[in-house]
């Protein structure tokens, strides 16, 4: 069972008064919330076992976030190795390809969003902190990054942003990213 935080005890308590409530007055949507949430807070609730798999595997990604301080990454190494990590990594994978293909009930898209750290499309997040970190970049230095600085984290932004210049020249940056890095205080494009 996870430490709650705020959003997975907010949930929680939404989902006990549904839970409460007779079944004929809930929405479908609801009704199957109701059966992940009962597998969510009882091992031993009677729920399908495609649900009690569901929860085990977010039982098993909160654990991992618990003891590691961060949620799992794939091993850089191919083929990848098999290992509890590299599971969970595919666990993560295949929970963001369905729930953003809208295939889960709103208990299971919260339940996964109540996971610190947790985001459905993990590169958008990851592209606008490399954004936030140019821009800080060039208000604490004055300068542009560079790729063959000394300081590793200098090297990784400049390496970024001349990925997002390369794509920009090919054609394949996409449109709303080519606005944010013209609009940037500190312009990239």
């Amino acid at each position: 069972m996870p430490t709650p935080n705020s959003a997975l005890t907010a949930l929680w308590n939404d989902y006990a008064e549904y839970a409460a409530r007779p079944t004929g007055v809930l929405t479908l949507d609801e009704r199957r919330g109701v059966a992940f949430y009962l597998a969510d807070r009882d091992d031993a609730a009677d729920v399908e076992p495609f649900v009690r798999r569901w929860i085990r595997n977010v039982h098993d990604v909160d654990t991992f976030r618990q003891q590691h301080g961060r949620l799992p990454r794939a091993d850089p190494a191919r083929p990848r190795p098999a290992t509890d990590e590299q599971a969970l990594v595919d666990v993560l994978a295949y929970f963001r390809e369905v729930g953003n293909a809208d295939g889960y009930c709103t208990y299971q898209r919260r339940r996964l969003e109540a996971i610190p750290g947790f985001a459905w499309r993990p590169r958008d997040a990851r592209w606008e902190e490399m954004l936030q970190r140019h821009q800080q970049f060039w208000a604490d230095n004055g300068r542009a990054p560079q790729r063959r600085a000394l300081d590793g984290d200098e090297v990784s932004i400049g390496r970024w942003v001349a990925h997002q210049r390369a794509r920009h020249r090919r054609g394949a940056l996409p449109g709303d990213r080519e606005q944010q890095l013209r609009r940037a205080r500190y312009r990239i494009l």
